[in-house]
Order: C-alpha cells, then sequence, then structure tokens
C-alpha cells in the first residue's frame, strides 16, 4: 500500500475536505470498515481503562408474574 502525504495550507480548508471526499470515494466498504474499526481501536487504547468507569450501571429487577 502506497501512502501519499499532502501537504495545506491552514487556508485551504475546502480542498482538504474535498480532497479526503474523493480518497474515500475510491475505498471500498471492506477498507472503510477496516479504517472505522482501527480509529476505534486507536480510540479505546487512548481512553485506557478508565474508559468504561464513566458510564451507567444497569439495574435489573426480576419479577414475579401473576398466575391467570
Amino acid at each position: 500500500m502506497e501512502k501519499i502525504i499532502k501537504k495545506y495550507r491552514l487556508e485551504d480548508v475546502e480542498k482538504q475536505e474535498e480532497d479526503s471526499l474523493e480518497y474515500w470515494a475510491t475505498k471500498s466498504i471492506k477498507e472503510k470498515i477496516d479504517a472505522m474499526e482501527q480509529i476505534i481501536k486507536n480510540y479505546y487504547e487512548l481512553k485506557g481503562p478508565n474508559l468504561y468507569e464513566q458510564r451507567l450501571q444497569r439495574v435489573l429487577r426480576i419479577t414475579k408474574l401473576s398466575q391467570s
């Protein structure tokens, strides 16, 4: 896989966005999914073990149904 690095000026935001859209338009669905999986993996690695501590705890209640 050949990587191409492009340099942009800070003022070239629209050109960067156009190039990005063109780039992803050429990629297959599998390549797009693989890229998303890598982004998610990187996110979890950056967040570390504290990622799950901020979640809400689920509470389950088991109730007995009355006989009809």
